[in-house]
């Protein structure tokens, strides 16, 4: 009985460790040397009642750069950057009072842009 449990467990390890160590690019890293299988997204949702910072209708476009996001919105809440073999990331994000704002640029031009309106 007891040979029959440490066997159970060994298995149980193992596995375990077989599973922590594969190669999965499902799961998240947070190394500055990550892979990446996936295209990047190029086009750009719809934003929803999105208005800059001039009152236009224009919202996040596909290609527009950081300066022009800036100018758009002010300088963003949280920045992240990333890079992936040739490519630079950068994640921008603002909050305010009526939505809350991200972007995506890749090497410098917007790739994904989201506008989500806070809920009442």
């Amino acid at each position: 009985m007891l040979n029959r449990m440490r066997l159970v467990f060994t298995g149980l390890f193992l596995s375990l460790a077989l599973v922590a160590c594969s190669d999965d690019n499902n799961t998240a890293t947070t190394g500055s040397n990550e892979a990446e299988t996936s295209t990047p997204v190029t086009a750009v949702e719809p934003a929803p009642e999105a208005t800059t910072a001039e009152g236009s209708n224009d919202g996040i476009q596909s290609g527009m750069s950081k300066e022009e996001l800036i100018k758009a919105y002010g300088e963003p809440d949280i920045t992240q950057d990333r890079q992936l073999d040739a490519m630079n990331i950068e994640i921008l994000e603002w909050h305010n009072d009526d939505a809350l704002i991200t972007a995506q640029l890749v090497d410098g031009k917007v790739t994904y842009g989201r506008i989500v309106p806070k809920s009442e």
